[in-house]
């Protein structure tokens, strides 16, 4: 029976021959091992997404050719072509048997015993099952979530999936928040300098040192800025671009850095969870510039820079030296005020002379 390579399953039968180990690398001596070759194939497709598992059988038939059948499961639906790729143009077909018969069928024994047929290892074979019949959107979608796929990557697996869009983000975050302790272990560095400093800079050593899908960028603090966040994963990492004191609320900048996971941010169509445990923010201007322009005088006995400062890790102060970039930094608990970090990169200018 033949198939088309675009025909969508999560359970395939798949014979690897001896020009498919070649094309995934192995030299004649390794994949003549039944034992490395069977881990090769099974680490192949194991670690080609989430979910998936195998099992597999290397053996040599009558006329002394050399195989491998292989019983594949995902979570998730994908094409005959898909498989076949990753198996190095292995060929494949849906899984049209029970768990019973191709158990029987992969070890050649029963109605299945094949004269001259030799099993020469096996390996996984108790990951076979019944074949997967179809299931619904919510039960697919439930499967995403339990990979813990975002729900910008979920809604990409199938266009159907975003009629189902408030529930997946509600699912996810229900989760995200389950997962997020009450009270997070929070680091907040505040980047201050002049234009031109290396500030935004930052955000590109995050992303080297992580990947862009880890981090949140934000440069409207109160105006939609966090729509996108729960769709983007609820990222750990919150990084406000270009922060200035008429640009935020000084409460509302206090919840943001605020320890406590259930506190939330405005989003046009649902609330964020500040599900976060650093903040990266970068600024013309120093915490207590910011503090200046943010609280008017009158309300600072309530309102004091103290609950601002208390909130920060560390505060960086960014500026050049000829066509250097250079760096000074005190811990928040140490942070006086704008004077002392010009003071410092003197200090460090100086020493250099």
């Amino acid at each position: 029976m033949s198939f088309m390579m675009n025909t969508k399953s999560r359970a395939f039968v798949a014979t690897v021959h001896i020009e498919n180990m070649r094309k995934a690398g192995l030299t004649e001596e390794q994949y003549k091992q039944p034992e490395y070759l069977a881990e090769v194939f099974t680490n192949i497709w194991v670690n080609s997404g989430k979910g998936r598992k195998c099992g597999i059988v290397v053996c040599i038939n009558k006329d002394n050719l050399y195989h491998a059948h292989m019983a594949l499961y995902s979570n998730n639906s994908t094409t005959l072509k898909n498989v076949s790729n990753i198996l190095f143009q292995s060929h494949v077909e849906p899984q049209l048997a029970g768990k019973k018969e191709l158990t029987a069928y992969l070890e050649k024994t029963g109605v299945h015993a094949e004269k001259g047929e030799q099993i020469l290892y096996s390996l996984g074979l108790e990951n076979i099952e019944d074949k997967k019949g179809s299931r619904s959107d919510l039960e697919q979608i439930g499967a995403l979530l339990d990979e813990h796929l975002k729900p910008n990557e979920i809604m990409l697996e199938n266009f159907a999936y975003r009629k189902y869009s408030k529930l997946i983000k509600e699912e996810y975050l229900a989760r995200r928040i389950k997962e997020t302790p009450l009270i997070k272990d929070m680091t907040v560095v505040w980047n201050y300098g002049a234009s031109g400093t290396g500030k935004t800079y930052e955000y590109i050593k995050l992303c080297n040192a992580f990947s862009p899908e880890d981090i949140y960028f934000c440069n409207d603090f109160e105006n939609g800025g966090f729509d996108m966040y729960l769709e983007n994963g609820a990222p750990r990492i919150l990084f406000l671009d270009e922060l200035k004191g008429n640009s935020i609320k000084f409460s509302v900048l206090l919840s943001i850095l605020d320890k406590y996971s259930r506190a939330q941010s405005h989003s046009r169509y649902l609330n964020t969870y500040n599900l976060w445990d650093t903040v990266i923010i970068t600024s013309v201007y120093a915490p207590d510039e910011i503090y200046d322009f943010m609280v008017d005088e009158s309300n600072r006995h309530t309102d004091s820079f103290k609950q601002l400062i208390r909130r920060i890790t560390k505060v960086v102060y960014h500026y050049k030296d000829g066509d250097e970039y250079k760096t000074v930094s005190v811990s928040g608990a140490e942070y006086k005020n704008k004077l002392q970090l010009l003071e410092l990169a003197s200090i460090d200018l100086l020493s250099k002379k």
